[in-house]
């Protein structure tokens, strides 16, 4: 009678698992599904979209190749890489080949920028209105125009232009509108020593088509952040430093 009990568990320990897994191979595979309908991204910059579920293998369909290019699958799955060509609107759809479904989402690209949150700015600084939690916006715009923006609280407060002169030591040179002036075309030049995190000046050169010859610019790298940038007044020498956070693969 032992033995038999000692058979009988046996059994039960190889039959229960496999029942187990017969069930496994029966839950359902969920078709590819978005987070949200509608995405903001940024020309030039890369920008990974997630989504969930599916079946493991798709194809990508864009409706505007000329804004978005060509999308791919990143290799882990879940998620696609797109590096826009231009600004515009395009569909992107995912087709789930294994469910048979399709998942489509509405992207709006817009002018590629890079935004970097001031964090510390010593005394003896004379650019105007500029103050800790403030966000610099540099835009890349349309004819390879560079825009500088003021950003507090969400609204934008000032607006200018910009450049960066690479010699011996890079500066920044911001051009604000002369307030005293009645001619549009008047601007304030603020000089700056312009330091930081290597990968600052890859970025600025390849985003902003400055084509420095200096500067070597790495496919694939990664640009670790926080991305530290300090600026010296050239007078003063007093520093603005401030911070980027955005992941960028330009």
């Amino acid at each position: 009678m032992k033995n038999l009990l000692y058979i009988l568990s046996a059994l039960c320990l190889i039959v229960f698992p496999s029942c187990s897994d017969d069930d496994e191979d029966k839950v359902p595979v969920l078709p590819a599904e978005f987070p949200t309908q509608d995405y903001t991204i940024r020309a030039g910059i890369a920008t990974t979209i997630s989504f969930a579920h599916g079946g493991g293998n798709y194809d990508i369909e864009v409706g505007d190749q000329n804004v978005l290019g060509k999308p791919y699958m990143n290799i882990n799955g879940h998620s696609v890489y797109v590096l826009p060509l231009s600004t515009g609107k395009s569909t992107m759809t995912v087709k789930d080949l294994r469910t048979k479904t399709s998942a489509t989402v509405n992207i709006t690209v817009v002018e590629m920028y890079m935004e970097f949150k001031i964090t510390e700015i010593k005394e003896g600084n004379v650019t105007p209105d500029i103050q800790v939690g403030d966000e610099l916006r540099f835009v890349r715009a349309s004819g390879n125009k560079r825009k500088l923006e003021l950003w507090r609280g969400g609204t934008m407060i000032k607006e200018g232009k910009f450049d960066i002169l690479m010699n011996s030591i890079a500066t920044m040179e911001f051009y604000f509108p002369d307030p005293d002036s009645d001619d549009d075309k008047d601007f304030i030049t603020y000089r700056y020593d312009m330091t930081g995190t290597p990968s600052i000046f890859v970025l600025f050169n390849k985003g902003f088509g400055f084509n420095w010859e200096k500067i070597v610019d790495c496919r694939g790298a990664v640009h670790p952040t926080p991305m530290i940038m300090r600026l010296t007044d050239k007078n003063t020498r007093a520093d603005i430093v401030c911070s980027c956070e955005l992941n960028v693969d330009i």
